[in-house]
Formats: structure tokens, C-alpha cells, sequence
């Protein structure tokens, strides 16, 4: 037996599909010796970076019938997916889906996901490939994202987005399509029998909540933001973000506007509240940060400009007063601390915008 894989081993390494098939398509070795913890012709013939062609073939002759598993051995996990993930061959991914392995498998109490960022091996293709195969996202494993790195995340938002619009649009074309040909069976029986009129089919045509209900039905990808998130950014001070992560918001809050932010600044250090929403709305009028329309509460006219500017010189009126009792009142005390509280304010008063 151990001949046997030394030499199947061999042959995987050089690529030698000849002697592979002999010895494996003609000699017919059993399934056992080819998938344990001690050497699995799968996950070998992947880190050995054979062709897709030779791992299906391997496939074959090996009569494979379960590629849903995995080991753990010296506290390292290997499997099949796993290890088509770790040597990039997203093309076997797809083949290995295909035979009954499972993107949503926990690995040791993990997901793919988590594996993936924790071994360092998740990148954009992965993303791409685990948004297609209709991985689930965990609130977790978003969080993970996050703490990973900003820009994976939101290329995962960008990804769930199309994949869900394209599900959405397919179904759509599908349905409609579907139900054109059925309308046109109808009217050519109709045709056929002069007893009910074009009008009554065009009318029992597409059923629209029976539609929404089936929409409703079919994957799609959710995200989750944590609000937390926010305030991570607003204590960083790094508006662009927290605006980015805006334009994928889910909850229902989101028509509030910059209303919704404001839950957010109450868990603010109150000493630095008002200052970082005066840079947060500075942020948006003059540096001209792309921002989402937001409709205002359940009215139909959207908040402009004007209206954020309002808020700001409100802000910045009340400041600027307290600020000059302070210098009026030579309270050389609570100038140290508002200078302190309030940096931007100090900065754009210094350095107003032109």
C-alpha cells in the first residue's frame, strides 16, 4: 500500500497523467487508501497545482463520491474546498460545489470566511467566489471584514449588490418571458375557439403579488452593518467611511437622513460630540464628500445643501460664542479645555473656507 501512494504521489507531482490513469483507472485501489488523514489524492493533486483537467479526471478514476469533509490534523484543517482556496484554483471551487461540497460548511466551529482572514488567504477573488456560490454572511463574519480590512468589505458590499440585482433582473426576465408565452398559448386558443376574449386573458396575465412573493423567495445576500462600526469612524474621525458604509445601509432608519446619525453622536464622548458633528457636516458641504440622496422622514423632497449648511452654521454660531465669553471673560481656564474639546472648530476658524 505505502508503495502504492508513494508512487500515485510521484506521478501527482509530475503530472504524469498516463501512468495516473494506469495506476489508478486500471488498477482500481480503493477509495480508503486514496481519501484519509494521511494522504488525500484530492487535496494533494490541489497543493501539487495539477490542471483542472487531471483533478476531475483524478476525480473519476478514483470514483469519488464525497468531497463535503475535512481534516484536522496538527491543529491544521485540510479539505478539498479549503485547499483550492489556499492554491487559487477558483475554477476547481466551482467543480467541487458542483459534487456536493458545501460553502457554508463549519470548519471546527468556523466558517469559510473565518478561516479564510484568519489563515490570510482572503482576497478579492475569494470574496467574488463565495458571493457567487451563495455563501452566507454571518453578522461575525462581517465584523471580521471590518477588523480586517475596510476595503474587502465594502468590495463585498459591491459584490452582494450585483449579485443580488442580477438575481433579481434574471428572475424578472424570466417571469415575464414566461408569462408572455403563456399568453400567447392563450390567445392562440382563444383564436381557436372564439369563446373568450383577448381582454380577459390580458387581464389574467401576471399575477404581481404572487410575483413579489416568489422574489421574496429566491437567495439573495443580506448585509449587516453594525452601528458600532459607525462610531468606530466618528471617534477616527474619518467621515468618508462612515458615508461609504451609508450607501449600503439596510435598516429603515436609513430615510432619516443625517437624523440617523444622530443616535450615533450620543454615544460620543460629549466633550468632543459637537465638534465631531461640525467636521462631520464640514466634511460633506466643502470637501464635497459623494453622499447618498436622503429623503427626509417620510417626505417626498430630499435634503440639499442649504439645509446641511444651515445645521453647520448653527453649530458653528453657538461655538464661536461661547468660545469669545470665554476670551471676554478672560476664563483662561475654559479656553485650554474648549480648545482642547474642540480642535476643528479652532482649525476652521483659524483657516475658514474660502
Amino acid at each position: 500500500m505505502e508503495n502504492d501512494i508513494k508512487e500515485i504521489k510521484y506521478y501527482i507531482e509530475k503530472k504524469d497523467y498516463n501512468n495516473l490513469e494506469e495506476i489508478l483507472g486500471v488498477f482500481m485501489i480503493s477509495t480508503k487508501k486514496l481519501q484519509n488523514k494521511n494522504f488525500d489524492i484530492l487535496c494533494y493533486s490541489i497543493q501539487c497545482g495539477c490542471s483542472d483537467k487531471l483533478i476531475k479526471q483524478i476525480y473519476e478514476w478514483c470514483n469519488i463520491e464525497d468531497v463535503n469533509y475535512y481534516y484536522l490534523i496538527n491543529n491544521k484543517l485540510i479539505s478539498p474546498l479549503l485547499n483550492s482556496f489556499i492554491y487559487k484554483n477558483y475554477n476547481i471551487i466551482e467543480f467541487l460545489i458542483e459534487k456536493g461540497a458545501n460553502i457554508n460548511k463549519k470548519y471546527n466551529n468556523m466558517t469559510l470566511l473565518k478561516y479564510l482572514i484568519s489563515n490570510e488567504y482572503l482576497n478579492e477573488d475569494a470574496i467574488s467566489i463565495l458571493v457567487k456560490n451563495q455563501y452566507i454572511f454571518s453578522r461575525n463574519d462581517f465584523n471580521l471584514l471590518f477588523q480586517k480590512d475596510f476595503k474587502l468589505l465594502i468590495f463585498t458590499f459591491d459584490k452582494i449588490t450585483e449579485f443580488n440585482k442580477n438575481i433579481e433582473n434574471n428572475y424578472n426576465n424570466y417571469y415575464d418571458n414566461n408569462n408572455n408565452n403563456k399568453l400567447r398559448e392563450k390567445k392562440k386558443i382563444v383564436k381557436k375557439n372564439k369563446k373568450k376574449s383577448e381582454k380577459t386573458i390580458i387581464e389574467k396575465g401576471i399575477n404581481e403579488k404572487e410575483k413579489k412573493n416568489e422574489i421574496d423567495n429566491i437567495f439573495k445576500h443580506e448585509i449587516s452593518i453594525s452601528f458600532m462600526w459607525y462610531i468606530t469612524y466618528f471617534r477616527k474621525r474619518e467621515y468618508n467611511k462612515i458615508l461609504t458604509l451609508f450607501k449600503y445601509e439596510t435598516s429603515k432608519e436609513r430615510s432619516r437622513g443625517l437624523k440617523f446619525f444622530n443616535y450615533h453622536f450620543n454615544y460620543l464622548d460629549k466633550n468632543y460630540e459637537n465638534d465631531i458633528k461640525l467636521q462631520f457636516l464640514y466634511e460633506i458641504i466643502y470637501e464635497h464628500v459623494e453622499i447618498p440622496k436622503f429623503q427626509n422622514e417620510n417626505k417626498k423632497e430630499f435634503i440639499d445643501e442649504i439645509y446641511l449648511k444651515n445645521q453647520f452654521n448653527r453649530i458653528l454660531i453657538r461655538k464661536h460664542e461661547l468660545y469669545s465669553k470665554y476670551i471676554s471673560n478672560n476664563d483662561y481656564s475654559s479656553i485650554k479645555k474648549f480648545k482642547k474639546n474642540n480642535k476643528f472648530f479652532i482649525k476652521y476658524m483659524q483657516k475658514p473656507p474660502k
